[in-house]
C-alpha cells in the first residue's frame, strides 16, 4: 500500500517538475536518485518496490520500473469493457478509494458489493472476513448463472 502512496507522490512530483501528464521513467535522474535512495532507507518500500516490484516487472533500476507501471492503468480502458462486472468495496480500503469512479465508467453490466467494518470485512479484501465476500460472490453467481 505504502508504494502505491509513493508512486502517486512521484507521478505528481514528475508532473508538475515536467509539465507532463506521463513518462515516469524520464523522470529526471536527480529526483530518481532521490527516491531511490528514499526507498532503500525504508524497509517496507524496500521490499515493496526493488524487491517485489522490479523483480515482477523484470526491472533493473527505478526508471525501467516506472516505465513498466506506467502502462497498468485503466485510464480510458474501463468503458472498453463489454463482460459482466462485479466490484466489491471495503469501507476502508484505501486502494480502492477510485471503486465508484471505476464502476461509474463501466458501460457493461455491473454490480458494487459494499462490506463493512461492522461485518468485519471492512478492511483490503474483506480478510477479516473472507467467508462474507465468498458468501456475497457465490449468491452472486447463483443469481448471474440460474
Amino acid at each position: 500500500m505504502e508504494h502505491r502512496r509513493w508512486l502517486s507522490r512521484c507521478r505528481h512530483q514528475t508532473r508538475r517538475d515536467a509539465g507532463s501528464s506521463h513518462d515516469l521513467g524520464a523522470t529526471d535522474q536527480t529526483l530518481l536518485e532521490r527516491l531511490e535512495q528514499t526507498i532503500f532507507n525504508n524497509r517496507k518500500l524496500r521490499w515493496s518496490v526493488v524487491q517485489r516490484g522490479f523483480w515482477v516487472h523484470g526491472s533493473g533500476d527505478l526508471g525501467a520500473y516506472l516505465r513498466s507501471v506506467e502502462q497498468f492503468t485503466m485510464e480510458g480502458r474501463a468503458e472498453l469493457i463489454r463482460c459482466l462486472m462485479l466490484l466489491t468495496l471495503a469501507e476502508n480500503d484505501r486502494l480502492a478509494a477510485n471503486a465508484q469512479a471505476f464502476l461509474d465508467a463501466l458501460r457493461c453490466p455491473k454490480m458494487l458489493i459494499n462490506f463493512t467494518a461492522t461485518e468485519g470485512a471492512g478492511e483490503h479484501c474483506e480478510m477479516t472476513n473472507r467467508s462474507l465476500l465468498n458468501g456475497r460472490v457465490l449468491d452472486w453467481l447463483d443469481d448471474i448463472l440460474a
